[in-house]
């Protein structure tokens, strides 16, 4: 009796220790997956912003409510959080004219320096890159 719970008990750890390593990485590849989504949802947001005002917002709150209209228009519905590091503090690529002033936000990246599973066409392996 003791055995054969004792064999079990062996089996089921060998199990778990098998599984960890691929339920990792199936977690990371979600969050890979997300990530571009987010990225893809600000851009498309700092597009859209781009083309209604002719210039790039000014920060990210710009396009959660826009006012400055006679209807209000919403480009985001809210500051997504980084999914590789859980905060919303994305690193804000901006866009500098030829006098040196800051014209806005022209892109969004994580701030994360992890290394990618997935392969972006055109990016960086890391996060951050992308």
């Amino acid at each position: 009796m003791y055995l054969a719970l004792l064999f079990s008990v062996t089996l089921i750890g060998i199990a778990t220790a098998v599984a960890a390593p691929l339920w990792r990485t199936m977690l990371q590849r979600e969050k890979e997956e997300e990530l571009l989504f987010r990225l893809g949802e600000f851009r498309q947001a700092i597009a859209a912003y781009r083309a209604a005002h002719n210039r790039l917002p000014q920060k990210l709150e710009d396009l959660l409510e826009d006012k400055t209209q006679l209807a209000t228009r919403r480009y985001l519905r809210r500051i997504y959080p980084d999914p590789m590091t859980g905060k919303a503090d994305w690193q804000l690529e901006q866009q500098v004219d030829r006098t040196g002033a800051i014209s806005g936000i022209k892109d969004v990246h994580s701030r994360s320096p992890a290394i990618g599973l997935k392969r972006v066409k055109g990016k960086g392996e890391r996060y951050q890159d992308w």
